[in-house]
């Protein structure tokens, strides 16, 4: 019997060991895990609040700003320093254009027409050629896009701005704007869906979120058919 409650007090002192070890265990884990943790609510903090300062918000499932001027070509405008304009791709554009890896930007000085090429942007062995939305002479290029052309996707709206122009003219662009630009790029969003479904055959969308199809999937005939239709490319 002495034997007996020996062994039961040796066991007792084995698992109540074992168990100070593994909440010992929980703890460290814990602590460890709470700096990358907070690292990460901090970044998605700051996303969102860079967000929201710059204005962007969601439009079936596309990403806008209220304050910018869009084309039919998937190109946005601004007022830059001045008189002149800074432009660059919107969500749709970018969503098209999935691993882009080389940007060519105009030179500065390039007097462009409203619809001359100004940009040409290569995707794997497939390229599309960007047009201008407005007239003007180029008098800055974003040379970060040129080398780091990820920030075409991470920060179309920002940072990841194509060229500037001095426009031809002191009027605002023939272009739209607000609301009008919401409707049209929802619009445009449910466009691009059944394009991609009924004349590609393949699905637009996962879990809601939009996705487009590899250029290098597409064959040239379909490449081009697709960005004629949303990019207006020559």
């Amino acid at each position: 019997m002495e034997v007996l409650l020996t062994g039961l007090e040796w066991f007792a002192v084995f698992v109540v060991g074992l168990l100070a070890r593994f909440a010992l265990l929980l703890v460290v884990v814990a602590i460890l895990a709470i700096p990358p943790a907070l690292v990460l609510m901090a970044i998605g903090g700051y996303g969102l609040a860079r967000r929201r300062a710059l204005g962007v918000s969601r439009v079936d499932g596309l990403d806008w700003r209220r304050d910018l001027y869009y084309s039919p070509g998937h190109t946005w405008v601004k007022r830059d320093r001045g008189p002149g304009l800074r432009v660059g791709l919107d969500d749709l554009a970018r969503r098209l254009l999935p691993g882009a890896r080389r940007v060519e930007l105009p030179r500065v000085g390039t007097v462009l027409q409203e619809g001359d090429v100004a940009t040409v942007i290569a995707c794997g062995d497939k390229q599309v050629k960007i047009a201008s939305p407005v007239e003007g002479t180029v008098t800055a290029v974003n040379r970060a896009v040129a080398s780091n052309t990820s920030l075409i996707h991470r920060d179309p709206y920002a940072r990841g701005w194509l060229f500037s122009v001095a426009p031809a003219s002191d009027r605002s662009p023939a272009l739209l704007r607000g609301e009008p630009a919401r409707s049209w790029l929802k619009a445009e969003s449910t466009r691009l869906s059944r394009f991609l479904e009924t004349e590609l055959g393949v699905a637009a969308a996962d879990g809601g979120e939009f996705v487009s199809p590899a250029p290098p999937l597409l064959s040239q005939a379909q490449w081009e058919a697709l960005t004629r239709a949303f990019l207006k490319a020559s």
